[in-house]
């Protein structure tokens, strides 16, 4: 029994060279098969894929000489790292994990070649299959959660950068901005609203901010609960706000919360509200 085991230790490691030998020209022919099944999303990714293609195959190389703990810790410092490099890079999970299949075909085909040409018993082959699947397994899962938590990550500044975005604070003159909402406001956005306004009324040293709802088309009861939690807000920090360009859609809305809206003044349009506060302009001829 245990000379039977010393020459599987034997077979396994003379297998674990051959596929680590083999690395490259395996995960050259995974990027072929990938850049053919996925040419947009993956070609031009290439080059960065490549390397770590290259890294997962001598892996699956190395766990077939590793003990069981030993195996899970290398595959899942493995997959910390890929998972959240390619979450990074662009790719998509879909697209990573169709290459699943592609690293155990290649590599069942060297574990075939070598079990016939050391005449490997069924049980023996079989030991073999059974651990490179274990092996795909851990791969996959290892894998597929930092991915998924740096995809959340990444999508979530971008949704942060783009709500930044649909808040465009405009100075008009010195103590003095306009802030122009256009679309419609949820309560996430109008949550960024909140922190963006306080923010640029502090760095801008505002005494005037007029938000103009001109190109608002209709706001839920929470979102106006929120917009005048705003208005607040600024209010406390010395900022005079001003509001124009309300719907009556808008009005409805605010009439049917019983807002109080005596300590802000509001007007028909923009124009109003910077008359109002005495900004003039000379028109270019």
């Amino acid at each position: 029994m245990e000379k039977e085991s010393v020459l599987m230790e034997k077979v396994l490691h003379e297998m674990s060279q051959k596929i680590i030998g083999g690395s490259g020209e395996l995960a050259e022919r995974i990027t072929y098969e990938q850049n053919i099944k996925y040419p947009e999303q993956l070609s031009s990714l290439s080059d960065d894929l490549l390397p770590l293609r290259i890294e997962l195959v001598t892996l699956y190389g190395r766990a077939l000489t590793m003990k069981e703990e030993e195996r899970t810790e290398q595959i899942a410092k493995w997959g910390e790292e890929t998972g959240t490099k390619c979450a990074t890079l662009g790719t998509t999970l879909d697209t990573m994990l169709n290459e699943v299949p592609h690293y155990r075909d290649f590599i069942g085909e060297v574990v075939k070649e070598e079990a016939k040409a050391k005449q490997l018993s069924l049980e023996e082959f079989y030991h073999i299959i059974s651990l490179l699947d274990s092996t795909v397994n851990q791969v996959v899962y290892y894998f597929t959660l930092p991915f998924l938590r740096q995809y959340d990550t990444l999508e979530k500044q971008s949704r942060m950068a783009l709500m930044e975005l649909s808040v465009p604070v405009v100075p008009i003159a010195e103590g003095l901005a306009v802030l122009p909402l256009v679309g419609n406001i949820d309560t996430y956005r109008a949550q960024i609203l909140m922190e963006q306004a306080l923010q640029h009324a502090s760095r801008l040293q505002l005494s005037y901010f007029i938000f103009d709802l001109s190109g608002v088309p209709v706001i839920d009861t929470a979102v106006a609960q929120q917009l005048f939690h705003i208005v607040q807000a600024l209010k406390l920090i010395g900022v005079d706000t001003k509001i124009s360009g309300i719907r009556p859609e808008i009005a409805q809305t605010i009439i049917g919360l019983g807002i109080d809206l005596s300590y802000v003044m509001t007007f028909l349009n923009l124009r109003q509200a910077l008359k109002y506060i005495g900004f003039t302009y000379t028109k270019k001829v």
